[in-house]
C-alpha cells in the first residue's frame, strides 16, 4: 500500500539510478480503451514528473515493474517513448485531492484528504480515499506524533475510509464531486436537498438529473423557491415541465412565480391542461396570504353519503392517495360550497351506514383568499388544526393550508429543510 501524499516530490530515477525528476501525480484512468468500467479499482497508468528547467512534467508511461513502496521511485527498464494519452485519464492530485466528496451516510460534503493506492499483481490501484483527520494529519507529517501521543491518552485516531469502487465520478467544472452510486436515490428527499445546498445549484441539478421526476420534485420542495428556480435552469423545458408538475400545487406556483416569466411560459407550454389548471388558480394569489399559501391538492367528497359510501368513493379516487391533506375530507356541494369538515379518523370507527352528514363537522372553521398569513397561522396554532380550508367571499372551497406549510412562514430559513412533511 502506499498514500499519494507520501509518493508526491519523491525521486524518481532510471534503471541506471540516474535522477530523472520529482514526482508531481499519478494517473489513472476510469475505463478501458474499449469503455468498459466493470474493473472498480483503476489502474495507474503514467507518472507526471518534474524535470529541473522544464515547465511541463514528464509522462512516464506505468511499466509495472516499479515499486511505489520505497523513499525513492526507481524505474526497472530503459524509458520508453513518453505516455500517449487516450482522454480518460485522471490526475490524482490535480483532479482529485482536496476536491469534495459526497457522505451519503451524514449527508454533507467532506474533502478528500489522501488517496491510498495497492498493489494488484503487477498493477497499483486507486483502492481508497481518505477522508478523515489521519490523512490530513499524514499529509502535514504529524501522523506519528499524533498516534504517539493519542497512545499516551489511550485513545486512537480513526481512519475514515471510502472504498473506489463506492463511488462514481462526476466532473464540474473545477469541481469534482464523488457521489455514491445508487445512494443518493435511496436517500430521503430532505437528505438530497441538505447535499445540493451544499454544492449549491449547479452542481447539485447535474447531481439529481438521473432521479425520476417524483424524487426530483420531492427534493426541490425541501428548498427555497429562489434554489429551486437556479436548479431547474439547467434542465430541458420538458424535463422542467415533467418536474413541476409532479410537485404539489403550491409548491410549483411559488417555483413558476420564480422564473423569468418567459422561461414560467415554456415550462406552462410542456405540462398538461388539468395541471396547469391547479396551477394557475394559485398564481394570482399574494405570498403571504392564504390563496398564496394553500394547496388546491386535498380530499373533496358530496354530501348526502354514507360513511360506507364515502369510504368508496375516496378509494375509487385515483387523485386520492395523491391528496397533501388526507387527515381530512371536505364535504363540499355540486357548486363547491364549503359545508363541512370530518376526518378520516371519525370515518373510520362510524358506523357503516351513519350519514356523513351525521358525523361531519358543520360551520367548519376557515379563512379567506385574502386572509393575511398571521391571521392563518393564529388560527391553525388556536385551534391545533392539521390543516384549515381557504374559501372565496361567496363560500366556494379553493384550497386548504396546512399547518406544515404554515410553519414554513416562520421557521428561519436554515430550518426550513430540516421540517418534516407530515401529510405524505
Amino acid at each position: 500500500m502506499a498514500f499519494l501524499s507520501e509518493l508526491l516530490a519523491r525521486d524518481v530515477r532510471d534503471n541506471k539510478n540516474a535522477l530523472i525528476g520529482k514526482l508531481r501525480d499519478v494517473l489513472i484512468v476510469l475505463s478501458n480503451a474499449n469503455g468498459d468500467k466493470s474493473d472498480p479499482y483503476p489502474r495507474v497508468v503514467a507518472l507526471a514528473v518534474d524535470q529541473r528547467g522544464a515547465e511541463e512534467p514528464l509522462l512516464i508511461p506505468w511499466e509495472g515493474t516499479e515499486d511505489l513502496a520505497g523513499n525513492k521511485i526507481i524505474l526497472q527498464k530503459p524509458a520508453q517513448s513518453p505516455y500517449a494519452f487516450v482522454g480518460n485519464e485522471i490526475w490524482l492530485s490535480r483532479d482529485v485531492m482536496d476536491k469534495q466528496v459526497i457522505d451519503t451516510n451524514d449527508h454533507r460534503l467532506v474533502r478528500v484528504n489522501d488517496l491510498e493506492l495497492g498493489k494488484v499483481g503487477t498493477d497499483y490501484r486507486l483502492i481508497n480515499i481518505d477522508i478523515g483527520g489521519r490523512g490530513l494529519l499524514r499529509r502535514l507529517g504529524w501522523e506519528d506524533f499524533a498516534e504517539w501521543f493519542a497512545d499516551r491518552l489511550n485513545q486512537s485516531i480513526p481512519a475514515r475510509m471510502v472504498a473506489w469502487n463506492d463511488l462514481d465520478f462526476l466532473p464540474s467544472g473545477n469541481l469534482r464531486v464523488a457521489v455514491a452510486r445508487e445512494h443518493l436515490r435511496e436517500l430521503h428527499p430532505a437528505d438530497i436537498a441538505e447535499i445540493l445546498e451544499d454544492v449549491g445549484p449547479h452542481v447539485g441539478a447535474k447531481l439529481i438529473q438521473h432521479l425520476a421526476d417524483d424524487q426530483v420534485a420531492d427534493t426541490l420542495e425541501e428548498l427555497e423557491p429562489e434554489f429551486q428556480a437556479q436548479v431547474l435552469e439547467k434542465f430541458s423545458d420538458a424535463r422542467a415541465a415533467d418536474i413541476v408538475q409532479a410537485m404539489e400545487p403550491d409548491e410549483a406556483a411559488d417555483l413558476l412565480n420564480e422564473l423569468d416569466p418567459q422561461r414560467a411560459a415554456d415550462i406552462v407550454e410542456e405540462m398538461e391542461p388539468d395541471k396547469v389548471a391547479e396551477v394557475q388558480e394559485l398564481l394570482p394569489h399574494q405570498e403571504d396570504t392564504a390563496g398564496g399559501m394553500m394547496t388546491t391538492n386535498f380530499l373533496t367528497i358530496p354530501p348526502g353519503l354514507t360513511c360506507a359510501e364515502t369510504v368508496q368513493q375516496i378509494r375509487a379516487n385515483p387523485d386520492a392517495r395523491h391528496a397533501q391533506v388526507t387527515y381530512y375530507a371536505y364535504v363540499a356541494d355540486a357548486d363547491s360550497r364549503l359545508i363541512g369538515v370530518v376526518s378520516l379518523s371519525d370515518l373510520l370507527f362510524a358506523e357503516p351506514q351513519t350519514p356523513i352528514d351525521e358525523i361531519m363537522h358543520k360551520r367548519p372553521r376557515r379563512v379567506y383568499l385574502k386572509t393575511p398569513r398571521s391571521e392563518v397561522l393564529e388560527k391553525i396554532a388556536k385551534y391545533n388544526f392539521l390543516a384549515i380550508p381557504v374559501v372565496d367571499s361567496r363560500g366556494f372551497l379553493k384550497g386548504v393550508v396546512t399547518a406544515d406549510d404554515a410553519l414554513e412562514q416562520i421557521l428561519p430559513a436554515d430550518l426550513k429543510v430540516k421540517l418534516p412533511r407530515i401529510f405524505r
